[in-house]
């Protein structure tokens, strides 16, 4: 399968490689994008339902989800779910890599680009784990984590920490009553369940089938909510 390379550049973290291969089921489409971190595939836009899922069943578990964090932008279609919706009044993206948000303003992500261009939308280039602990207690609405594959599967090693309990209790904390965490995997994590239950008193698992390159694949929501 041949693939075009759309976008590339080297950041302290190392290679960040955007590229486009056809889609298999439609010659005619303008393919399907992918996101590669140090040789590490991260995300493609063949089936972003889950993505857009983290969104979409997220918002709809907090009776008014005013204020949005979304740890990690990839292809942007969290955000667009997000960005979809009229019920935040203030959405902020927290991406480590500075270039993805470059490639994003060009253009380049063509999912992300008019969301980034939403008024409520703000953009920190800064670590997750970081930004939420300088924020104020009881002040945000909605964490929703897709930084990784997983916490079984991760981009950086010091992501390890963002599925661990110090920062788990860090993000409740910051939550206001009702409001909800929910991290994104490609795989089913007995670690990240049984965090999430130690901190929360409760967490629930979801899983939704996808089809990628023809092949299927079973990716997992983890939602807990702060009462």
């Amino acid at each position: 399968m041949t693939h075009e390379s759309i976008a590339h550049g080297t950041t302290k973290f190392g290679e960040l490689v955007l590229r486009r291969r056809p889609r298999e089921d439609d010659a005619a489409s303008s393919g399907v994008c992918e996101l590669i971190s140090n040789g590490v595939f991260l995300m493609d836009s063949e089936d972003a339902s889950t993505e857009r899922r983290l969104a979409s069943a997220s918002l709809a578990r907090v009776p008014h989800p005013e204020i949005v964090v979304i740890g990690g932008l990839g292809l942007g279609f969290t955000l667009m779910e997000v960005s979809a919706s009229p019920m935040p009044r203030a959405i902020h993206v927290v991406e480590i890599e500075g270039l993805l948000v470059d490639w994003a303003s060009q253009g380049l992500l063509p999912h992300a680009r008019s969301a980034l261009q939403d008024p409520r939308v703000q953009v920190h280039i800064a670590d997750l784990g970081t930004y939420v602990q300088s924020l104020t207690p009881g002040s945000v609405d909605l964490i929703l984590i897709d930084v990784d594959n997983g916490p079984d599967f991760l981009v950086h090693e010091s992501n390890a920490s963002l599925y661990q309990s110090p920062f788990l209790e860090t993000s409740r904390l910051t939550l206001r009553s009702g409001g909800l965490l929910t991290v994104w995997s490609s795989s089913r994590s007995v670690r990240l369940h049984d965090a999430l239950t130690e901190v929360f008193g409760h967490c629930d698992e979801v899983a939704f089938n996808v089809t990628r390159a023809g092949r299927q694949f079973e990716y997992f929501l983890y939602f807990a909510s702060h009462r």
